[in-house]
Parts: C-alpha cells; structure tokens; sequence
C-alpha cells in the first residue's frame, strides 16, 4: 500500500512537469504581443534594441509627420493605436499592455523585450498650450522673439530693482561665488524657440550674482547622473503623468510621474541603457528617452546629491489633485538632496518661469529657499489660476498647479557675510551689461 502511494505520487509530480514544460513557454510566447513577466529580463540584447529600433521608427515617422501635426486629438489616438496593432502583428509590442491614457494624453505599450514606450497625443511643441499671453507686462516674449532679439528680459521686483540701482563703485565688481548652478534646459532644441531666451537672461543674470550657472541644452540620461556637481539644479523640461499595466496571470496597472528629454533613443544608447530600461527607471515616449523617480533612487542610492537643492518646473513632477505622488521628491531626497521644489498638476508656462526666476534672485541674494519661496508666491500667486485671473484670463484650465517645498526650507546658497546685498546686486548689473552687450 505504502509503494502504490509513492507511485502515486511520482505519477503526479510527473504530470505536473509535463504541464509545466509545455504550457508555460505558451503562455509566455502568446501572440507575439504578450504580456510582462512576472520574472523580468535582466539582460538587453542587441536582438531587442534592434527590435526596438524598428518599432521606434515606425512610431516617430507617425508622430513626426505633417500629416500627424495636423490630426485632431482623436485622429491622432486612432493613428496611434493602428500603428501599434500593426507593431504588435509584427511581434514587435505586446497586444495585451496597449493601454489608452486619454486624461493624460498617452497610449502606453510594452515593447517584445519588456522595456516600457508610449506615443503622445499631444506633441512637446504643443504643450506651450499651458502659457496664456500676459500682454504688455513683460512676463512673455513676443512670438518672433527668437527671429529678432537674441535676449530678452525678465521683470524685477521691487527689492531686487532697488538693489541693482544702487551705485556704490567697488573696483573688483565681480563677487565671490556663491555656488554652482545647473539649467538642465530640455523644454524643445532651442532652434527659433520662444522659451529659450528667458532662460539666457536668467542664466547671465545669476551670473553676476555671483551664481556660476551652467546652462545644458542637450540634457541626456548621464547628465542627469551628474548632478550632485551643483549647489543648484533646475530641471526645465516637459512632465508627464504615465500609466502602464503589468503582470502575466492577473493584470495591474501602475501610474507616476515622468520627466521628458529631448535625447534621442538609439541602438547603441538602448544597450547602454539596457538595465535601466528594463527595470523601468527608464521609458520611452516617441523614440525619446523619460526617466521616473526610480531612476534618481538608482543613480544616488549612495546620497552623491549631498545637499544640492533640486528645482523641478516640470509639469505633474508631484502627481495630480487627488492622486499626489511624492515618489519623485522622495528618491532625490534620499538621494543626499537637501532640499526638493516641484509642482502639482500641469502648470502655466509663465508661471512656472515667473516663479523659478523670484525664487533664484531671492535665494541669490541670500534668503533661504523658504522664504525665497515665499516671496515668489506673495508676487505671483500661491497657485497660477490666480496668477492667471490676475492677469486677465477668462478659462483657466480645471486644476490649479502649485509648488511645494520638501526636506529644508532653511537650505541657502553659500553668500559671503561680508558682500552686501548692494555690491552683489551693483556687480549682477554689470554683468548682465556684459552680456546683453556680447548678445547685440
């Protein structure tokens, strides 16, 4: 009796292998499109970025198209999903992660080897939707401003103005550093852009204030590596809120916050990036690289950021009203950052700049970033649907976009006691001449 139980038993371990054998590799191979296993690839082969660059191609001849610039917002949805049926028919994508995101304006899909992509149905060009036209009071450049003035300027306030209007001569005009800053410029290529010039101003401005600031126009992946080389970093880039689904039985969904480059996927850099990509602290959105929080927690799991302050004008950087997501501040904060600003919701392009530029000057000049901060907020508005009604406009968009400090409000730049306000500001004055001068 004993022995017909073992046999028994054998039979059914048997058997069970057998069904193991044959269903399993089924059900991870089914229809080309599949869904995300469970056990992730821990490897990227050539195969699989050449894989992904044939279906980056196909997906950034749609969304680079005239014909694509011209679609309506459904028009481009149903494009999009027709080329990724078409992808997924080639074995390409995996049918089963083909999500639609209509709130955010992103159909997500996995690629064959598990990496994570997406089309956007609102282009970065058209994300400038988000400015209003402030008219006459200086908070927005003129539309040919890139054809016909190769800087422009940003308004002052009240105590900065006094400041660089007081003229009390010192020979050796410019100041002591005060610390290093980086503008991790990524908002378009800066080629006839209406942005990019404020950003030159702000940039020589900080300049003579004795802020040394370094200004990246072609921000990838390993720059964002690097920044634990500032005091300062300002992240000037589109944002966006990014939802996929995962799992192989029982399907899940996951959203967070992404920020937008303007680096270019290519063979080589998948391979680089392959672990990366695979673990999903890297995706790809029209052939673009985007980094999620994940990312930063990787890159600065040792605390390298060691006391830089993080300034994040990117929209949706904190998630959105109801459904806030701290993810991002908190793997910069545990990252060695001392101090993380970003917003909540999508945020007005004038404001968001108004506000970066209030914070800097006051922070150059010596405040700490909690009332740098405050002070912003008392001139613009503790949100920009106010500054936006302020101002005139009639239909705000539905939710209002807001900074929020994290980790030290008490952090500050390094100023020199003995370096006035009046001397900085005086020397920031002769700077800037320079440099308007250099641009004319």
């Amino acid at each position: 009796m004993k022995e017909q139980r073992h046999r028994i038993l054998c039979a059914v371990c048997a058997l069970a292998l057998v069904l193991t054998a044959v269903l399993a590799p089924a059900a991870w191979a089914a229809d080309g499109a599949g869904e995300v296993q469970d056990t992730a690839k821990s490897t990227l082969t050539t195969g699989d970025a050449a894989e992904m660059q044939q279906a980056d191609a196909a997906v950034t001849a749609l969304t680079g198209s005239d014909e694509y610039e011209q679609m309506s917002r459904e028009e481009r949805l149903t494009s999009a999903l027709a080329e990724l049926d078409e992808l997924a028919r080639k074995g390409l994508v995996r049918r089963d992660s083909i999500r639609t995101d209509e709130e955010n304006g992103i159909v997500s899909f996995t690629y064959r080897c598990g990496v994570l992509g997406g089309i956007l149905l609102t282009l970065p060009d058209e994300l400038d939707e988000m400015t209003f036209d402030a008219g006459d009071n200086g908070l927005r450049a003129p539309r040919d401003i890139a054809q016909r003035a190769p800087c422009t300027e940003m308004p002052l306030t009240d105590d900065v103005r006094q400041a660089v209007e007081a003229r009390q001569y010192r020979e050796n005009a410019l100041p002591e550093a005060i610390g290093r800053a980086a503008i991790y410029y990524a908002f378009d290529n800066t080629v006839n852009s209406s942005r990019f010039p404020y950003y030159s101003y702000m940039q020589g401005f900080w300049e003579g204030m004795g802020l040394r600031t370094m200004m990246n126009t072609r921000v990838t992946l390993s720059d964002l590596r690097r920044m634990n080389k500032y005091d300062l970093c300002i992240l000037s880039a589109h944002g966006a809120y990014y939802t996929y689904s995962y799992g192989t039985f029982r399907k899940h969904t996951r959203t967070e916050p992404i920020i937008l480059l303007t680096e270019a996927s290519t063979l080589y850099k998948d391979i680089i990036y392959g672990f990366d990509l695979l673990a999903h602290r890297i995706i790809k959105l029209n052939g673009l690289y985007c980094v999620t929080a994940d990312f930063f927690r990787n890159a600065y799991r040792s605390g390298q950021l060691s006391n830089t302050i993080i300034y994040s004008e990117t929209c949706e950087f904190l998630g959105v009203t109801n459904s806030v997501d701290e993810s991002m501040a908190e793997a910069l904060l545990a990252g060695g950052a001392r101090t993380v600003l970003g917003y909540v919701n999508n945020v007005y392009t004038v404001y968001s700049r108004s506000m970066l530029w209030d914070t800097v000057n006051h922070l150059a000049m010596g405040q700490t970033i909690g009332r740098a901060l405050a002070h912003a907020k008392d001139t613009y508005g503790e949100n920009d649907i106010i500054w936006y009604t302020e101002q005139g406009g009639r239909r705000p968009h539905a939710a209002a976009a807001y900074l929020v400090l994290y980790g030290d409000e008490d952090a500050r730049l390094n100023v020199p006691e003995n370096f006035s306000l009046e001397e900085r500001a005086e020397a920031a004055e002769d700077m800037l001449a320079d440099v308007l001068e250099s641009a004319a």
